[in-house]
């Protein structure tokens, strides 16, 4: 298509070096350190030092990462518009121009900048709208140089280089098409949970801080954003594990729970653990316990402020069970109906205006049923759609959900353990219709959320 606009080269790095470029990497002076403001959010600092890391690997040379600006040469300098003193005193002495992000979800950008700050005569500047933004942007440098963002989680060994060159001049990545975009660990009594309790969380015998970090790691490395941790019952629940929660923090990814798993609670680990243990698949029963379980959800919600989270309203039995305690598809209507209402009185309590807080519904088995029979979801909670485990979404949003302000997302599997069929390392759902599938549930509005059930993650990376 013709177009007036004129475009700037794009940022590449290569192994040769370009007379209108900069040198990352050479044998010869070294590495460009990196720097950042101290001030900025901890991925940032984070995503430098992994990316610092690639580079080591490639061309055995790590640059440093600084909080101060060198009085000389050039650097990388990495930071997220209105959080870094440095990306926005290159704004605000028109040296840099981020109007084509600033303000929008994740969006990021690369450019090569003169004399940036007083004393560098060049610098290669990652900026995001966000943080994220950022270390998406961070790990651009490293896809950029010819690392896999599966270079730890499949051994993708990068090629050698004996230095890396900075050229172009500008990159601009907008807001991905998808607003939250992860994975859910499940089934993963035999590959994941054995694995990291052996090689990576010992000391707790089970999966733990050491085992989230990388999966974390392999999440920015992607450009995803959403983890709904392991929650079998051999896998010890991930907020039970208090070192867990500043891995979530350091790598800011949103955490979320499963369609049986309501309010960020893991029910297989906790619910019989919590309070005066005395919880069982019996009484996880609204109708007949309704206090200790009203006291649960609370206790987690509390918990919870202060991170980025996606809660799941709703309920179902402890273990993907169906609903206890509401016989006919009339009464599983009204109790849901309930429930979620009690459920977000306590988010208006604990965490602010409901309508503002992220929110997912997933009508799942019985609880489809009662949403087709007249269930009212409120607006702003996102609709998020199975498929029939095997890789078919069951149903499509309707014009009206579509328009819903809480939009529509996917719950969708490429592991499965269950009726009628298991696929557990054998991945047998075709990446053609993967892509068929999550492309038919674009179109049809599926914007919001993708989250797939990747079971132990190495089987279907």
């Amino acid at each position: 298509m013709a177009c007036n606009a004129v475009h700037a080269d794009d940022i590449t790095i290569s192994e040769e070096s370009r007379t209108d470029g900069m040198a990352l990497v050479t044998q010869e002076d070294g590495a460009a350190p990196f720097v950042i403001d101290a001030a900025d959010a901890e991925v940032v600092a984070t995503a430098a030092q992994a990316v610092c890391g690639d580079i080591e690997t490639v061309t055995g040379v790590r640059p440093a990462v600084l909080t101060s600006v060198p009085s000389a040469g050039t650097a990388v300098i990495a930071g997220t518009i209105g959080q870094s003193s440095l990306i926005d005193g290159m704004v605000e002495s028109g040296r840099l121009d981020v109007s084509g992000i600033k303000g929008k979800w994740e969006a990021f950008g690369l450019q090569m900048v003169e004399n940036p700050v007083d004393g560098l005569d060049k610098a290669l500047v990652v900026f995001g709208s966000t943080p994220r933004g950022t270390a998406y942007a961070l790990f651009e440098i490293s896809r950029l140089a010819g690392v896999s963002p599966f270079i730890w989680w499949a051994d993708v060994a990068p090629q050698k280089r004996q230095a890396l060159h900075v050229g172009g001049d500008r990159t601009l990545v907008g807001e991905p098409s998808v607003k939250y975009r992860g994975i859910f660990i499940n089934d993963e009594d035999w590959g994941f949970q054995p694995w990291a309790a052996k090689n990576m969380d010992p000391d707790r015998n089970n999966v733990g801080p050491n085992s989230y970090a990388k999966v974390m790691e392999l999440l920015l490395r992607l450009r995803a954003n959403t983890l709904w941790p392991a929650m079998h019952l051999c896998s010890e629940a991930f907020w039970a594990n208090k070192a867990n929660l500043p891995v979530a923090k350091k790598y800011d990814i949103v955490l979320g729970s499963s369609h049986c798993e309501q309010m960020l609670r893991d029910n297989e680990w906790e619910w019989r653990r919590w309070g005066d243990g005395t919880g069982t698949y019996e009484n996880w029963n609204y109708v007949t316990n309704k206090e200790k379980i009203q006291q649960y959800w609370e206790e987690r919600v509390i918990e919870s402020k202060g991170f980025d989270a996606i809660y799941t309203p709703g309920m179902r039995g402890v273990h993907d069970w169906a609903i206890s305690g509401y016989p006919t598809t009339e009464d599983k209507v009204r109790g849901l109906t309930e429930i979620i209402g009690f459920q977000r009185e306590l988010l208006q309590r604990h965490i602010g205006d409901p309508t503002t807080v992220p929110q997912i519904f997933i009508p799942y088995k019985e609880v489809l049923e009662a949403y087709n029979a007249g269930l009212q979801v409120p607006e702003d909670i996102t609709l998020t759609w199975v498929d029939d485990n095997h890789g078919y979404i069951r149903q499509m949003p309707t014009k009206s959900e579509q328009a819903r302000s809480g939009g529509n997302g996917i719950y969708y599997h490429l592991s499965y353990w269950g009726t009628p069929q298991d696929y557990l390392w054998l991945c047998s759902t075709s990446p053609s219709l993967i892509s068929y599938e999550l492309s038919k549930g674009y179109e049809y509005g599926i914007r919001n959320l993708w989250i797939i059930n990747v079971g132990d993650i190495k089987p279907a990376e």
